[in-house]
């Protein structure tokens, strides 16, 4: 598994004239029982499109999921994705049968450096440009300790939408504890910025917006519980990241 791992890898780092970069896990390179995704984030609608034929008509890709046929049908012929309303899009191929590829583009991750602050952890902030031929690393955490992302700006905000968007990535920790990492301190940033929001004003004037405000507040005061629950068993059951997820 881990030649094929290597092989799809490579063959995606030699493309050329396709503005992306490789990020993620699959720069921390072949991990036995990780099942690891090889994720590639394309620049522009155009290198997306370009490396979306280039696989389809690759005999060596595969997608073999109904929802990404579906994705790629709907993309490819109706014009028609996620683009227009979360600003995102991804399809997933399969290389050799055996190897998740997935593409994605964000509207405005429109360089390497746009791609890798937006990660929680610094432990995959790390990537490689296909159209550059460059390495960037945003780590600065050693070893098996992990930090959270000081280049991820959302950290510094405390609006709800900002937050909320960084929590949706708060299951990457449960993921990389499993694998023997430390993300205590990650942990401990998420927590901190949930307790600023809860202790926000509520600056809405009619009885909508209190309602609204009370209702959020609530929303988080519930995640800052499951958050310290996390933080002292380092143990998230299937149910308290259900409601993780519904609340964000």
């Amino acid at each position: 598994m881990q030649q094929q791992f290597e092989n799809a890898f490579n063959t995606i780092k030699e493309l050329e004239k396709i503005n992306a970069c490789l990020a993620g896990s699959s720069m921390l390179g072949y991990k036995e029982g990780w099942n690891q995704d090889i994720d590639v984030f394309c620049y522009d609608e155009q290198s997306f499109t370009a490396l979306l034929y280039f696989m389809h008509y690759n005999p060596i890709f595969n997608i073999l999921d109904k929802l990404e046929l579906h994705k790629f049908e709907d993309y490819t012929r109706n014009k028609k994705s996620s683009l227009e309303s979360f600003g995102v899009i991804s399809i997933k191929f399969m290389y050799n049968l055996c190897i998740p590829v997935n593409i994605v583009y964000k509207k405005f991750g429109t360089n390497i450096f746009n791609v890798l602050s937006s990660f929680d952890t610094d432990l995959i902030a790390q990537g490689y440009c296909l159209q550059t031929k460059q390495y960037l690393s945003l780590r600065k955490s050693t070893g098996m300790v992990v930090n959270w992302n000081v280049f991820n700006t959302s950290f510094y905000k405390s609006d709800y939408w900002s937050v909320k968007r960084l929590l949706r990535q708060f299951d990457r920790n449960i993921k990389y504890h499993e694998r023997g990492y430390d993300l205590s301190q990650v942990t401990d940033k998420y927590i901190s910025i949930v307790e600023e929001i809860i202790l926000t004003e509520n600056f809405y004037k009619s009885d909508k917006g209190t309602k609204y405000f009370n209702d959020t507040i609530e929303q988080f005061e519930v995640v800052l519980k499951i958050l310290q629950v996390w933080k002292k068993d380092l143990k998230m059951t299937p149910e308290q990241i259900l409601i993780l997820k519904t609340l964000i």
